[in-house]
């Protein structure tokens, strides 16, 4: 039985993440920032699951898990950095194409073609935000989006390091996306592509630097997943988005510092 800690545990990819697990018998603690929702999702799921408040941008915060897990476990297993932000998680406060797009659609049902048309009128007469890029992407968002996405992470992996080393098999599994591959960059959804770039970048850094230790650091997309953040239009359920992280999780043997899709190696 391993010992697994999921951060934003508690929806979406991350829950169906500990699901999968717990049903296998691992020990699962699902991390959650809001500790009532985190509870109320792994009610949904099983009994057997552990609870406990976790912002990944809170230090003391993180500091009081990791004293949890040390007096009640003694090591981590396995630390899947899959808490974060979507594509469209900005604080801005314009009137953003994916607010326009879904009070579109849950007022007007079967207008999904029209958007196509509308927005961009919407645009020009300055009701609607232009599109984000690289360009004119307020900075603001990019900071907000690369603490969680990828300081986030990076403060996780450095704190629980301690108790990855006193399993006898440790591994980080960095929640990634294919928009964060190198080779197809552009200026579309600048802020999140770069966030994703950078926890690649983290991964191998990481790898190569506890590979001497016994630590196993990948990273992996989930694809477009039907979830809050992926969207009812998304090709791909729940449970196909999660059975990557549970195979780098449970598989006996793997490599180190790669990025994989539907168990596979993809190009960085």
């Amino acid at each position: 039985m391993k010992t697994v800690l999921i951060t934003g545990g508690n929806r979406g990819i991350g829950l169906e993440i500990c699901r999968q697990l717990v049903e296998l018998g691992h020990r699962v603690i699902l991390g959650s920032r809001d500790l009532e929702k985190g509870k109320e999702a792994a009610r949904s799921i099983s009994e057997n699951v552990i609870v406990k408040q976790l912002d990944v941008t809170n230090e003391d915060n993180i500091q009081n898990l990791f004293e949890y897990i040390k007096a009640d476990f003694g090591k981590l297993d396995v630390l899947i950095n899959n808490a974060g932000l979507g594509v469209n998680s900005n604080i801005h406060e314009n009137f953003t194409l994916a607010n326009a797009k879904n009070i579109m659609e849950t007022k007007f049902q079967g207008l999904r073609k029209k958007v196509k048309v509308i927005v961009p009128l919407l645009r020009k007469a300055g009701i609607v935000a232009q599109k984000e890029s690289a360009e004119n992407i307020s900075l603001m968002n990019v900071k907000h989006l690369m603490e969680i996405n990828f300081y986030g992470a990076w403060r996780m992996t450095q704190v629980f390091i301690p108790l990855l080393l006193n399993s006898e098999n440790g591994r980080i599994i960095n929640m990634s996306s294919g928009m964060g591959e190198l080779s197809s960059l552009s200026g579309d959804s600048p802020g999140y592509s770069l966030s994703k770039s950078s926890l690649n970048a983290l991964t191998i850094m990481f790898s190569n630097e506890l590979n001497a230790k016994g630590i196993k650091v990948n990273a992996m997309c989930p694809g477009w997943v039907k979830t809050d953040m992926g969207g009812p239009d998304a090709p791909r359920d729940v449970s196909q988005g999660a059975d990557t992280a549970v195979w780098l999780t449970t598989e006996k043997k793997i490599s180190t510092g790669r990025f994989f899709r539907d168990r596979k190696e993809i190009n960085w």
